[in-house]
C-alpha cells in the first residue's frame, strides 16, 4: 500500500514530555540504588582494583664478584721467616652460591703439602695417648681429621697422638691470621642483575 505524505507532515515533530513526582518512597529508592552503584564503582576501581590484570612474574638474580687481592703471607721455611706475596682473583675467592646469597673468602690458613698418608693427629685433649691403648683402630671422632690406625706415635717432642690415616701433615688448630690476608676484600665490586619475565604478556627485562 503506497504511503500517503502530506505537506503537513514535513513540518511535525516529536519530543519527550518529562513528569516530575513529588514522592519520598520513589526519591529513596532511586538515592538507593544511586549509592549502591557509586559505592560498587569506588570498590572496584580504588579498593579492589578491578580494572587491572593481575600476571604472576619470574624472577631470578645472579651476582658475581670482581675484584684483585694480593696477599702477603708470612712462613716458616728452614727456621726462617719469610714474606710470600700472592694473587687471588675471582676463582680463588669465591664459593658456589647458595640460596640467595654469595660468599667471598677474606681469611684462610694454609698447610702445606698435604697428601694422603700415615701421620700423628694434631694434638687435642681428645687425640692426645701414652700408649696404643688410647687409640682404637677405626675410630674417627667427628672432630678429628682422619680415621685412627690404632697406634699411638710422637707428635712433637714429648707428646703422642693417635696416628690418623688422612691428608698430612694435619692442619694445625689455631687462629686466623689477624688482620685478615685478602683485607682488600672490601673493595671488591659486587655486580647484581635481575632477569624479570611476565609469562602473560611475552615479555622479559634484565636489570
Amino acid at each position: 500500500m503506497p504511503a500517503c505524505c502530506s505537506c503537513s507532515d514535513v513540518f511535525q515533530y516529536e519530543t519527550n514530555k518529562v513528569t516530575r513526582i513529588q514522592s519520598m518512597n520513589y526519591g529513596t529508592i532511586k538515592w538507593f540504588f544511586h549509592v549502591i552503584i557509586f559505592s560498587y564503582v569506588c570498590f572496584a576501581l580504588v579498593s579492589d582494583k578491578l580494572y587491572q590484570r593481575k600476571e604472576p612474574v619470574i624472577s631470578s638474580v645472579h651476582t658475581k664478584v670482581k675484584g684483585i687481592a694480593e696477599v702477603k703471607e708470612e712462613i716458616v721455611e728452614n727456621g726462617v721467616k719469610k714474606l710470600v706475596h700472592s694473587v687471588f682473583d675471582t676463582a680463588d675467592y669465591t664459593f658456589p652460591l647458595q640460596g640467595n646469597s654469595f660468599f667471598v673468602m677474606t681469611n684462610f690458613l694454609k698447610t702445606e703439602g698435604q697428601e694422603q698418608r700415615l701421620c700423628p693427629e694434631y694434638p687435642t685433649r681428645r687425640t692426645l695417648c701414652s700408649s696404643d691403648r688410647g687409640c682404637k683402630k677405626g675410630w674417627m671422632d667427628p672432630q678429628s681429621k682422619g680415621i685412627q690406625t690404632g697406634r699411638c706415635v710422637v707428635y712433637e717432642g714429648n707428646q703422642k697422638t693417635c696416628e690418623v690415616s688422612a691428608w698430612c701433615p694435619i692442619e694445625a688448630v689455631e687462629e686466623a691470621p689477624r688482620p685478615a690476608l685478602l683485607n682488600s676484600a672490601e673493595n671488591f665490586t659486587v655486580l647484581i642483575k635481575n632477569n624479570i619475565d611476565f609469562p602473560g604478556h611475552n615479555y622479559t627485562t634484565a636489570e
